[in-house]
């Protein structure tokens, strides 16, 4: 069972010109993992998603624009991290809860191990709760 000490920030390659930044996210390099599937959350607005954690699933956040505030739990504590670089992502390891709290405008990829599975998540607090609990 995870806890909040296996988050990590990692830093990505990136390369500046005047003209554009690169950066790159190569999985089994940076990226601990095989990348099985990518996605973006674009807010129009300020709101707050995820309220979940995954049984198996590990992901890394990364901000390609604007701010994004994390919150992990591991049952026992709660931790806060801003991400608004994208040189930057949140690794967050199975079985720890994440909400995400969006400014308007932001861009946010995830990366994950896993391809989508409903049967992974944990969507309700008490349940997650229960789930660490009883592992």
């Amino acid at each position: 069972m995870h806890n909040l000490s296996d988050l990590q920030l990692i830093s990505f390659p990136s390369f500046n010109t005047t003209e554009a930044l690169l950066v790159v996210y190569e999985g089994d390099k940076k990226v601990p993992f095989t990348i099985n599937r990518l996605f973006t959350v674009k807010a129009s607005q300020k709101c707050t998603r995820g309220f979940h954690a995954h049984k198996e699933c590990t992901q890394i956040l990364i901000v390609l624009n604007g701010e994004c505030k994390v919150t992990c739990d591991d049952g026992a504590k709660r931790k806060e991290i801003i991400l608004n670089k994208s040189v930057e992502g949140l690794l967050i390891p199975a079985t720890i809860w994440a909400e995400q709290e969006y400014q308007p405008g932001t861009v946010l990829m995830v990366l994950t191990d896993k391809h989508y599975d409903e049967n992974d998540y944990l969507r309700d607090y008490n349940e997650f709760l229960n789930f660490r609990n009883n592992k």
